[in-house]
Formats: C-alpha cells, structure tokens, sequence
C-alpha cells in the first residue's frame, strides 16, 4: 500500500517534471531567455525557475549564453538550449532521392547525405536501414524523424500511396527502430513544412494559415485556430486529389482528373514534352527528351513563351483548386514551398491572378501569398520538431 509521504513525493515528482518539459519547450520556442521571463511566461517564482535551470544545467541540456540589455542595473542571464547534449537524424523521403540529416537540437545542420533511392523500390526498406546505419556510424544518435509523401496515417505510420514502405502491417519508423535501436518517428512531408513554417518561419504568430506543397504533387498543410489540422487519419491536405477535370488524365491515385494531373511540377514537365512533340516554338525543343523542372523554369525566366505559358496554366488550375481551401479555412497567410517556387514571382502572380478570379473578395482583402524563404529547411526542422516533442513527450504547438 503507498503511504502518504510517497504519494506526496510522487505528486512533487510529476510537478517538476511538467515545469521542466515547459521550461524546455519555451526556450525550443523562444530560443535564449532569461530566468525572470520564464517566471512570467509560465506564471511562477524566480526561485522555482532557478532551482529547475541549476538542474537543467547539471544534466547539460540548457547552457548559459551571455547577458540581456538592459537600460540600466546588472544584466540577468540568458539561458538557452544546449545544442549538443542531443543530435537528431532527420530522413527526408522525396519521390527521386531521400536525403539524410544529422542536425543538433539548435537546428545546425552538422552532416548531410543524399541518395537516389526510387521511392517505389522493393529494396527501399533495406537500403535505408543500411545507409542510415553507414551514416550514422559511431555517432550518438538521440533519435530518427522520417518526412515521407502518400497517404500517412498519423497514427499509426502506414503508408497508404506506398505499400512498399510499410512491412508486415508495420510501419516504416517502426522497421528502422527496430533495426537501428534508435527511437524513430514518421510525419507526412507537409506536414512537418507546417510544423517548420509554425515554429521558426512565416508562420510564426499565425493563427490561420495555408502552407501550399508544390512539389512532384501538391500537398497541403492546414493551421486553423492555432492548431495544425491532421483529420481523423492524418490525411488532411491531399488538395492534389481533388477532382479539377471531370474528364481528364488518370492519376496514380486511380481517379481521374485530380489537381496533380494538371498543376504539379511533374505535370509541367509532361506537358512541356508534349507541346515540344507538337511542334511548340521553344527554346526546349533543343532539350527534347531530356527537359527538367529547371530547364522550364529557367526558360520561362528568359522570357520564353511557351515556358511562361505552361506556368501560368499550372497557377490558374492550382488557384481554382486553393479557392477552395480558402473559402473553408478564411486564411492570414498561403505559404507555398517545393520545387515550384524555382519559378519565383511567375508562380505567385500567376496564383494571385487565379485567387482573384476564383475567390469572393471579402476572403482576399487581406490575404498574403508569399514564397518560403527557408525552403527544404521548414521540412527538416519540422521533422525534427516533431522528434523534440516525441521524445519529450510535450506537445509543441
């Protein structure tokens, strides 16, 4: 029977331990703090919060890093994470290569791999446990975050888009776990973009916002209310397969006519070959079979007009597709990443030209469609954000 002093202790215990994961999770969130902010933040005594920092010091996970300004009076101390007491493998999973990350817990990239695995491969299980055991090597790896395409089930880490990713009902995240003895974690790419994006991004201080993937297909993440929206599966976002063409191309979905067909980086590279096939005046043609996302781009940049053309009939579909998400979701910011952005402004203006088209004004009055400057890296410290949090135990937004 627990007598009343242990149930006392273990009370105390719990409490402590609920002070310390805040303390850690407002200096993720914040970065260097000092101790009467942390106080005020999360409505405690300075000699509480000291006691907790002394602990954190003792154990390396929190260091001191200088002194704030002040007008006047001796300078209280910062304190911020200590970015080596954990280092965090990031797998972000794309559909033409994968790409390995060792970042520290301050979101310094330290090593970086990339592989061209085809992300329908019957070997793609075994290949990435061995070359995330070579990459790791004899490094202490805290824990292993996986970004990956498809239909995710957020709960259960199946991969419904790619059978060949999950193995006996079991996930991928599980598979490596058991392999590598490292606590592993998986997420939806856009996802872990709007993760990215909340914490350390354009999204920061949002409350509404839509983060458009524009990538070999288009994803798309949703915060309402503060609160990163997963659906019931954690298939939320798959904007790319929402009907735009009643009577169009097939999608690899099955379905026929969906927005990936006619407005994602890959459809622009097949419609790019077969206008060339067609006889279209462009400087591609000197391409033929060989014309990448870049070589579009980069014509289209030069003034080329049936590059140009392409890229805004990829915006005007995306844009009849988005204003639908718009009107649902009334959002302060679209954030768009992926490999689109390449075409810069020629994307945005061609998006803020359909959203203009397709939306009722009172839900574009105040609305800003910008590009990410942090690119790949929403992605990767999403990831690694979710990792944090996982290991933690701590829910970070």
């Amino acid at each position: 029977m627990v007598n009343n002093n242990e149930q006392f202790s273990s009370v105390v215990e719990i409490k402590k331990n609920q002070y310390i994961v805040e303390i850690l999770t407002e200096i993720y969130n914040s970065g260097a703090i000092t101790i009467a902010q942390l106080a005020k933040k999360l409505h405690t005594s300075v000699p509480s919060i000291t006691v907790y920092i002394n602990e954190l010091i003792a154990n390396e996970w929190i260091a001191e890093v200088g002194s704030s300004k002040t007008k006047s009076g001796r300078r209280p101390s910062l304190f911020d994470l200590n970015p080596n007491k954990n280092q965090v493998l990031v797998i972000d999973i794309n559909i033409y290569e994968t790409n390995f990350y060792l970042l520290n817990l301050r979101n310094e990239i330290l090593r970086r791999k990339t592989l061209t695995f085809d992300i329908n491969s019957e070997t793609l299980i075994e290949d990435l446990k061995f070359e995330s055991s070579v990459f790791i090597g004899e490094t202490k790896v805290w824990a292993i975050g996986i970004s990956s395409p498809g239909l995710l089930s957020m709960e259960r880490g199946i991969n419904y888009s790619y059978p060949n990713h999950n193995e006996n009902d079991r996930s991928l995240a599980e598979i490596l776990q058991e392999s590598l003895k490292i606590p592993t974690f998986i997420t939806h790419d856009t996802q872990a973009s709007m993760l990215g994006e909340h914490h350390f991004g354009l999204a920061k201080n949002k409350s509404n916002v839509l983060l458009i993937n524009l990538d070999w297909g288009i994803g798309l993440g949703i915060m309402c209310n503060g609160q990163i929206i997963k659906g019931a599966d954690g298939f939320a976002g798959e904007l790319g397969h929402i009907q735009i063409k009643p009577d169009g191309m097939l999608c690899h979905c099955g379905k026929k006519g969906c927005l990936e067909t006619v407005a994602s980086a890959l459809a622009l590279i097949n419609k790019a070959k077969q206008g060339i096939v067609e006889g279209k005046t462009s400087t591609l043609a000197l391409k033929k079979d060989e014309i990448r996302l870049e070589d579009v781009v980069d014509a289209a940049l030069k003034g080329d007009e049936f590059s140009i053309d392409l890229i805004f009939d990829i915006g005007r579909e995306l844009g009849k597709g988005l204003s639908i998400a718009i009107h649902m979701f009334n959002p302060e910011i679209i954030i768009i990443d992926g490999v689109l952005t390449k075409a810069g402004e020629l994307i945005v203006s061609t998006l803020n030209q359909a959203i203009n088209k397709y939306c009722l004004t009172d839900f574009k009055k105040n609305l800003n469609v910008l590009i990410s400057p942090m690119g790949d890296q929403a992605k990767i410290f999403g990831t690694k954000s979710l990792v944090y949090e996982k290991m933690l135990g701590l829910k970070l937004y």
